[in-house]
């Protein structure tokens, strides 16, 4: 069995690809490359990278932001969902986080996007309230969903 893929902190040579997937994985959200250079190079943040361990390419990546004891998961995607990449880089920064000192990763996910939602419940997130109006989408605004876990959790 091929492992699905490797994980490694992005590296700057790596934010156009990583442009690219944020294009195709949240159309409506999307970050350009200069926002996600900046996002990324921050000193309290901490992205990783899903490469295919054949052709190389990369299919996820996600990052949290670090403030003392608790981690914000900022983001999380896969171009191949159902695989067990985005359990993986989420256990990933999770580990991290508990290294860094953090006790807690909060989260918001929009309100429409059940399969996320299910995801991060099925990994030990509770819901804890909602942020009206959090996202911008061309449809207009929408809220999140405020979800949170302990570290390290147990499901």
């Amino acid at each position: 069995m091929s492992v699905p893929a490797l994980l490694r902190p992005v590296e700057p040579e790596d934010i156009e690809a990583i442009a690219f997937l944020e294009l195709a994985l949240f159309p409506d959200e999307a970050w350009d490359v200069f926002m996600l250079a900046e996002e990324i190079g921050h000193r309290d943040r901490r992205y990783i990278a899903a490469v295919d361990p054949e052709s190389e390419e990369i299919i996820g990546y996600a990052g949290i932001m670090l403030a003392g004891d608790t981690a914000d998961l900022h983001t999380i995607g896969t171009t191949r969902p159902g695989q067990g990449i985005g359990q993986a880089m989420l256990a990933n920064l999770e580990e991290t986080a508990l290294s860094e000192g953090a006790e807690r990763m909060l989260l918001e996910v929009r309100e429409d996007n059940e399969r996320a939602r299910a995801f991060y419940r099925e990994a030990g997130y509770e819901e804890l309230g909602v942020r009206r109006g959090y996202y911008r989408t061309a449809a207009g605004a929408m809220d999140a969903i405020v979800m949170a876990a302990d570290l390290p959790r147990t499901a």
